[in-house]
């Protein structure tokens, strides 16, 4: 189920976020080749469209993935 859309890593490599743009959702998977799978799915609403994920705190983006604000 859900509708993984766009999406990004975390700095450190262990999660990887996509947006679930059909389901209102946020989903967080884990990227360990080993215990991977998903986390969490966090509601937030409807059509999420494009998640963006920075390793500095502050920074973030509404839209595609990469559209800075």
């Amino acid at each position: 189920g859900g509708s993984p859309d766009m999406g990004g890593v975390s700095a450190d490599g262990k999660r990887l976020w996509l947006s679930g743009r059909y389901h209102g959702e946020v989903y967080v998977f884990d990227t360990d080749l080993k215990k991977g799978g998903l986390i969490r799915r966090i509601r937030v609403g409807k059509g999420p469209h494009g998640l963006a994920i920075y390793p500095q705190p502050g920074r973030y983006s509404l839209g595609h993935t990469g559209v800075f604000r």
